[in-house]
């Protein structure tokens, strides 16, 4: 997808980062993403949404993981993401406990990235509420936002 692609610029050259891609299918950027990590000699950890992924085998830049928001913590692995993008709809009722997970398994100064068909408002002020900071709307694919935040550490409201 030509739009996901611009978005990588964001994505420092280090060798070894960490990214975490939950998804559900509904965009089509699994294969960008994989690209993306073999180039950057950085780790995709694919979190299967909807079984989509299933038959896609892991590599040294992938690892595919079957993923359920019900899920009591989402870090199986004592693995600490540098970036996390969630490219899937998150039950509205779920979204404060899904979004404070997330937060336990970014690495400080690491990067989560919301892909939402919500007024970019009302996701700040979500993103705020579970101690992320530096929120802003980057740009919009059809009729989803992309939404960015930053878990700091020493920033969390006591």
């Amino acid at each position: 997808m030509k739009e996901i692609k611009g978005l990588f610029s964001i994505i420092p050259d280090y060798p070894g980062l960490n990214i975490c891609l939950v998804d559900d299918g509904s965009f089509d950027v699994c294969d960008d993403f994989v690209k993306l990590c073999e180039e950057k000699e950085a780790i995709l950890f694919l979190k299967d949404v909807k079984g989509r992924y299933k038959d896609l085998e892991s590599s040294q830049y992938l690892k595919v993981e079957k993923f359920d928001f019900e899920d009591r913590r989402y870090n199986n692995h004592s693995v600490l993401y540098d970036f996390i993008f969630l490219c899937c709809d998150v039950p509205k009722d779920k979204r404060v406990d899904v979004l404070k997970k997330f937060y336990r398994v970014l690495k400080n100064a690491g990067n989560i990235y919301l892909f939402f068909e919500d007024d970019p408002i009302d996701i700040r002020g979500l993103l705020e509420s579970v101690n992320y900071v530096a929120v802003n709307e980057i740009d919009s694919i059809g009729n989803r936002h992309i939404v960015s935040a930053k878990k700091m550490h020493g920033w969390m409201k006591v």
